[in-house]
């Protein structure tokens, strides 16, 4: 999957832009942002069952670290067992031990979407709310989507 989100990638990022496919309502949702002061790159993307925040390395050739953004599925209908995610978190529904009331967002669009970057953080929106920081220093994601710490990553207390 990281070689073809990089393959992609390298085909749309010549200029800077925020969203690159037409959405329909049978496309999932795919954005792209690039902070102008140190030109790092912002993915997000959604998976089967999750949608994820990539920030690629400087170079743009890897993915530096990533974030749950949320689920497009909802967990609790889910049957997963906890085991199969821990290596395959993104391909995998999110397990329900792992989700809150803010884990699934319903029909979701890309215009609900809102990225917001400082000098050491990314702080992505769902309607108007906080979802997602992603601390460039520490290279550590903070869901509001996440009921607590686990291996999709860190919980975001308000």
């Amino acid at each position: 999957m990281k070689i073809e989100l990089l393959s992609i990638f390298d085909g749309l990022f010549s200029v800077n832009t925020k969203e690159k496919k037409h959405e329909t309502s049978t496309s999932k949702i795919f954005m792209t942002d690039t902070h102008t002061n140190s030109g790092r790159t912002l993915m997000i993307e959604e998976e089967d069952y999750s949608v994820w925040a990539y920030l690629l390395s400087t170079d743009k050739e890897d993915i530096d670290f990533d974030g749950f953004l949320c689920a497009v599925i909802d967990p609790r209908f889910s049957d997963v067992k906890l085991y199969k995610n821990i290596r395959e978190r993104r391909d995998a529904p999110l397990p329900a031990l792992y989700a809150n009331r803010y884990s699934y967002v319903k029909n979701l669009k890309k215009k609900d979407i809102k990225i917001r970057w400082q000098e050491e953080y990314v702080t992505i929106f769902i309607k108007k709310k906080v979802y997602l920081v992603m601390d460039l220093n520490t290279r550590t994601s903070y869901s509001k989507g996440l009921a607590n710490d686990c291996d999709y990553g860190k919980q975001l207390k308000s």
